[in-house]
């Protein structure tokens, strides 16, 4: 019994032995630690994959921002449409461009003293004008040069700081023009007079009121002039308008025009064989005529000047189309206080 105690208890020891001693043996088992360890590893890289996926998109990212910095400067180029030699060409080209300016402005500069030459030597010797007839043909010597295309006082800007000088000490206008207020009627233009020759009052229809009957009679009367001319033209928008009206009120302060034409349209009847553009042409005229008498009517002081023969007031048109003024016949107050022809 003791012998089977013994024989047991040398069993156990010797297998806990073979138990103990593998690591002494070693090979196998370090083939089997080795076996082990990647496969731990092999689990722990899977979790560092799983929580890195993160860092790729993060790098991605970062990548994708230069991309869209280096977008612009791939832009950059585009503006300039490489073709540029133009400034070349037009760079050789301005010698010859300074030169022909330079050719121009002599020749500019050459014309205007020869006109300065021609206009001193149409005006009258003493260079002023001292009766109405004078002054009548002063006008209709400029309104040729205009219709004609051959203005010479209205183009002398060279004399022009030495006139402003010379008119700010005083004027001295030869005649009165009363126009319509049409931008197309530029009367220093229509006559040929540079500043300070022309007094001029413009009413919508050429129909002064009573400051323009008074502006007339200041020129006149304090400036000299001698000649008044009551300039209606073709296309006059204000005899239009009041003859479309026939006799309905115009709208607004218009009716101030139809008051002016009182009586314009009972005495000049249409005539049945005339067009509409003519009978407008003979409105256009008669209010003219009308309104010169107008001015003679309202003024004691201008008809007394006109009596004693300082003084002429006479109707015109202008033709919008050719340029010319037409001077028209008036009756006056003679100084016996009949009217007669004038």
């Amino acid at each position: 019994m003791l012998t089977l105690l013994l024989a047991t208890a040398l069993g156990l020891s010797s297998l806990g032995a073979t138990l103990e001693d593998p690591p002494k043996a070693g090979k196998p088992e370090a083939a089997h630690a080795v076996k082990a360890e990647p496969a731990k590893t092999a689990q722990a890289e899977p979790e560092k994959a799983a929580k890195e996926p993160a860092k790729p998109t993060k790098k991605r990212t970062s990548i994708a921002i230069p991309e869209k910095e280096e977008t612009p400067k791939v832009e950059a180029p585009h503006p300039a449409p490489t073709p540029r030699p133009r400034p070349a060409t037009r760079s050789v080209a301005d010698p010859k461009l300074a030169n022909a300016e330079a050719r121009a402005a002599k020749l500019a500069a050459e014309n205007a003293k020869l006109q300065e030459a021609l206009a001193r030597k149409e005006l009258p010797s003493s260079g002023e004008i001292r009766t109405p007839g004078e002054a009548l043909v002063e006008l209709k010597a400029g309104n040729a040069r205009f219709a004609e295309g051959r203005r010479v006082r209205t183009l002398l800007s060279s004399q022009d700081p030495e006139l402003r000088q010379a008119l700010s000490k005083g004027q001295a206008p030869f005649a009165v023009i009363v126009t319509c207020s049409d931008s197309r009627l530029m009367d220093n233009f229509i006559f040929d007079q540079e500043l300070g020759r022309l007094f001029t009052i413009r009413e919508a229809g050429n129909c002064p009121d009573i400051q323009g009957v008074a502006s007339v009679e200041y020129a006149v009367e304090h400036l000299g002039s001698k000649l008044v001319v009551v300039l209606g033209h073709t296309a006059c928008g204000a005899v239009k308008a009041v003859s479309e009206a026939g006799g309905k009120p115009l709208p607004g302060n218009l009716w101030s025009l139809q008051a002016a034409m009182a009586g314009l349209l009972e005495t000049t009847p249409e005539d049945p064989n005339e067009s509409t553009a003519e009978h407008l042409r003979h409105l256009e005229t008669n209010n003219a005529i009308r309104q010169a008498q107008a001015v003679l009517d309202r003024s004691e002081l201008v008809r007394h000047l006109v009596s004693s023969g300082k003084l002429q007031v006479l109707p015109a048109v202008y033709d919008l189309a050719s340029g010319k003024v037409r001077f028209l016949e008036l009756l006056v107050a003679s100084k016996s206080g009949e009217k007669a022809h004038h």
